[in-house]
Protein backbone atom coordinates (compact mmCIF):
# COMPACT_ATOMS: atom_id res chain seq x y z
CA UNK A 1 0.00 0.00 0.00
CA UNK A 2 2.50 2.72 0.70
CA UNK A 3 4.55 1.56 -2.65
CA UNK A 4 1.05 2.46 -4.75
CA UNK A 5 0.57 5.69 -2.83
CA UNK A 6 4.40 6.90 -3.30
CA UNK A 7 3.96 6.17 -7.24
CA UNK A 8 0.66 8.38 -7.12
CA UNK A 9 2.18 10.90 -5.02
CA UNK A 10 5.18 11.06 -7.46
CA UNK A 11 3.05 10.33 -10.93
CA UNK A 12 0.44 13.37 -9.99
CA UNK A 13 3.35 15.44 -9.71
CA UNK A 14 5.03 14.88 -12.89
CA UNK A 15 1.47 14.89 -14.78
CA UNK A 16 1.02 18.55 -13.30
CA UNK A 17 4.35 19.42 -14.75
CA UNK A 18 6.10 19.63 -11.17
CA UNK A 19 3.99 22.75 -10.22
CA UNK A 20 3.24 21.92 -6.80
CA UNK A 21 6.98 21.48 -5.70
CA UNK A 22 9.52 24.42 -4.98
CA UNK A 23 11.78 24.55 -7.91
CA UNK A 24 14.58 25.55 -5.67
CA UNK A 25 17.37 22.35 -6.56
CA UNK A 26 17.56 21.83 -2.96
CA UNK A 27 14.52 21.62 -1.60
CA UNK A 28 13.52 19.67 -4.67
CA UNK A 29 16.48 16.62 -4.73
CA UNK A 30 16.93 16.94 -1.21
CA UNK A 31 13.71 17.04 0.31
CA UNK A 32 10.85 16.28 -2.59
CA UNK A 33 13.11 13.34 -4.56
CA UNK A 34 15.37 12.72 -1.61
CA UNK A 35 13.27 12.48 1.97
CA UNK A 36 10.26 11.13 -0.43
CA UNK A 37 12.52 8.89 -1.87
CA UNK A 38 12.88 6.92 1.39
CA UNK A 39 9.67 5.99 1.72
CA UNK A 40 9.54 4.18 -1.99
CA UNK A 41 12.89 2.63 -0.97
CA UNK A 42 12.75 1.21 2.36
CA UNK A 43 9.25 -0.81 1.69
CA UNK A 44 11.19 -1.79 -1.58
CA UNK A 45 13.80 -3.33 0.58
CA UNK A 46 11.21 -5.15 2.85
CA UNK A 47 9.32 -6.71 0.00
CA UNK A 48 12.80 -7.88 -2.06
CA UNK A 49 13.97 -9.40 1.47
CA UNK A 50 9.92 -10.73 2.47
CA UNK A 51 10.18 -12.63 -1.61
CA UNK A 52 13.81 -13.61 -0.85
CA UNK A 53 12.72 -15.33 2.65
CA UNK A 54 9.90 -16.69 0.74
CA UNK A 55 12.02 -18.39 -1.51
CA UNK A 56 14.00 -20.07 0.58
CA UNK A 57 11.30 -21.69 2.71
CA UNK A 58 9.51 -22.81 -0.25
CA UNK A 59 13.20 -24.48 -1.45
CA UNK A 60 13.39 -25.99 1.87
CA UNK A 61 9.85 -27.39 1.60
CA UNK A 62 10.21 -28.40 -2.09
CA UNK A 63 12.97 -30.99 -1.22
CA UNK A 64 12.38 -34.27 -1.55
CA UNK A 65 12.38 -36.20 1.94
CA UNK A 66 14.39 -39.14 2.20
CA UNK A 67 12.79 -42.00 4.46
CA UNK A 68 14.97 -43.31 6.97
CA UNK A 69 14.92 -47.31 7.07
Amino acid sequence: GQLYGDVLYFATEARAGWTHSDPRPLYFWGYFVGLNGLWVLVPGLLLLDACHQLATAQCGHDRPRHKAH
